[in-house]
């Protein structure tokens, strides 16, 4: 999976959009409670509007920010594996003389 991919599952699709249903749902519940009959009040859509564009872009961001952390402990875990080889090869050179 690419970066972009990544970001769009699981930052967008994995946790912006989600969010943003979650918190519709629970505006919805108080501001109508539990009901059959939704009414779409101005209050109402605004607010789905602002968690539709907002929740979204928050994942991307949150998403970027994941893939970057990973890349770098991956660097990092790469870099620490390769010393360890170095050093360990270095030793094995010191302890068996011709």
């Amino acid at each position: 999976m690419g970066r972009s991919t990544f970001i769009w599952r699981r930052g967008v699709f994995g946790w912006g959009i989600p969010v943003a249903l979650v918190t519709i749902a629970y505006q919805v519940v108080q501001e109508q409670g539990f009901v059959w009959r939704l009414v779409m009040t101005q209050h109402l859509k605004t607010g789905i509007g602002v968690a539709m564009l907002v929740f979204p872009l928050c994942g991307y961001l949150f998403g970027r920010y994941l893939w970057t952390t990973s890349e770098e402990n991956y660097e990092r875990m790469v870099d620490s594996r390769a010393a360890r080889e170095r050093n360990s090869r270095a030793g094995d050179r010191t302890d068996h003389p011709g």
